[in-house]
């Protein structure tokens, strides 16, 4: 082998340099970030590896919980400002819920190069928090994670938000919810903190009496989790909208001027990058449009005119990649958003050179992502991964799923599948369905959809009468017959019969192809 064969060898089969500490600029603010912790799984990255509409992970579709993930995201917020993650946080009466991503964190090399605190997204229904579930909350997280030596204090204790934790003060009144909230602290006494400061994360815009009352219960101040709908004619999802990025920024300092009113000062403002649940919801929210690094910074610097005494600003958040509200670097703006927040916050900090794993010839830590296309479910062997409600007595027997309705909705549902609406513009269903009072001749059955563009309603469906005689017959629906028919499908429902007690037997679903 000649002296440069050797070289080039040598070079192709170097190992992966190791990922550098992160080295941070100085920020004259402390700056937090909201992270959603819901990617754990491949199959939640369908959603945006379909979509080509909307922002994509620079790190790729990451394996959510991998150490070397929380390395990546630990290194690229340090660099850019960012002085602790919130992670968003799902318990209820002690069981877990999406924490693999702050075990991992907690597992990284970088872990004592930021801190982290702990969003306790409750999601109860209004009036049924208690004095109990803060105390179950409390005696979770105090030893797994207020105790590490990477939480987030300030003014001497550790800060815990509650999304909504003014919902203990409309369940237990003023004084109860002061009770419940100096047990927690009492709590936190007792495992050897000095107690926790509650910051209350609200979903929505309360009255200043709820405040007041709010203040007087103990909670320490406030922040938002976000305002989309802000200024605009919806206040949730349920129709397609669009309303510019500039305008939910004029609405944004308008709260956040409002609300630092109200609370004696106690409000911690909080800038979204933007907002687009469209790999979600498709067509059945609202869209902010325009968003740019430019008004990102141009809203980061209006925020800091209205912090507090605690000089903090929030950011929501770090990767909803589901809401299209990403401060995490992404294939289309690769790290600018990151750098707007920079040049906001560390003025006095020169250029800087952002790695990723290419850079160092390390993989990246991500799932190896292929969209799963089925056009043919024959229920040989199993269910193929199809979901039922609505019926009983759910079994496959001789290649036909079989089930008995329960319900005048039955519903059974495809797994994640990915179909190209233009290929495969027919549907073949082979099926018998028996009455059991021998009554009814015939039921309306519904096959619904979804796709990357557009929500599963009545208009993305195709009704057809079933024959309840207890023989078997084929269904041709003609899908293409709806204009709502075209891109790439990503889910299908058939609702088999609008009654119950009808026995079902499911042969065979076939996507057929056009005719050439």
């Amino acid at each position: 082998m000649s002296i440069l064969a050797f070289a080039l060898a040598a070079v192709c089969t170097a190992a992966p340099r190791p990922i550098p500490p992160p080295a941070p600029p100085k920020a004259d603010m402390l700056v937090g970030v909201y992270y959603f912790p819901g990617w754990n799984r491949a199959d939640r990255w369908y959603c945006m590896l379909a979509n080509p509409h909307v922002q994509h992970p620079l790190l790729g579709y990451y394996r959510e919980g991998d150490p070397e993930v929380a390395d990546w995201h630990i290194k690229w917020a340090v660099e850019h400002g960012v002085g602790f993650f919130a992670f968003d946080y799902y318990t209820h009466h002690g069981s877990q819920m999406l924490e693999s991503a702050l075990d991992g964190f907690l597992q990284s090399r970088f872990v004592d190069r930021m801190k982290f605190c702990l969003n306790w997204c409750n999601h109860a229904p209004p009036n049924t928090m208690t004095a109990e579930h803060l105390a179950e909350f409390a005696d979770l997280v105090i030893p797994k994670y207020l105790k590490h030596p990477s939480y987030l204090w300030l003014d001497g204790k550790p800060v815990v938000f509650i999304l909504s934790a003014y919902s203990f003060v409309k369940t237990l009144g003023v004084e109860g919810a002061r009770k419940a909230f100096a047990d927690f602290d009492a709590r936190c006494r007792a495992a050897g903190l000095p107690g926790v400061h509650i910051m209350s994360c609200e979903g929505e815009i309360v009255g200043e009496q709820a405040l007041k009352d709010a203040l007087a219960s103990g909670i320490r101040g406030f922040s938002l989790y976000n305002y989309p709908y802000a200024g605009t004619t919806m206040t949730g999802p349920g129709r397609y909208m669009e309303a510019t990025y500039a305008h939910m920024t004029d609405q944004g300092e308008r709260i956040w001027k409002h609300w630092g009113t109200l609370t004696e000062g106690r409000f911690w403002p909080t800038v979204m990058p933007g907002w687009d649940r469209r790999p979600w919801l498709r067509d059945n929210d609202l869209v902010r449009t325009g968003s740019t690094p430019q008004l990102f910074a141009d809203a980061l610097r209006r925020a800091r005119r209205h912090v507090n005494k605690d000089q903090v600003v929030m950011i929501e958040a770090w990767n909803e990649w589901g809401e299209g509200s990403i401060l995490e670097p992404s294939v289309e703006h690769r790290f600018a958003y990151l750098d707007a927040l920079r040049s906001v916050f560390c003025p006095q900090t020169g250029r800087h050179r952002d790695l990723t794993p290419e850079q160092l010839g390390r993989p990246a830590p991500a799932f190896e992502l292929k969209l799963p296309r089925t056009y043919r479910w024959g229920f040989d062997f199993d269910q193929q991964g199809w979901t039922a409600k609505g019926v009983a007595d759910v079994r496959t027997d001789h290649g036909a799923l079989i089930f008995r309705t329960t319900s005048n909705d039955p519903q059974i549902s495809a797994p994640h599948n990915y179909v190209e609406c233009a290929a495969y513009p027919r549907l073949r269903l082979r099926m018998r369905a028996t009455a059991a009072s021998g009554e009814r001749k015939t039921a309306s059955g519904q096959v619904f959809w979804s796709t990357v563009e557009y929500a599963m309603r009545e208009d993305t469906s195709l009704a057809f009468e079933v024959q309840l005689d207890g023989r078997w017959h084929v269904y041709e629906l003609d899908l293409s017959r709806s204009a709502k028919w075209k891109g790439l499908a990503d889910s299908l429902r058939l609702d088999p019969a609008d009654a119950p007690d009808i026995e079902i037997a499911l042969d065979e679903v076939v996507f057929e192809q056009a005719k050439r």
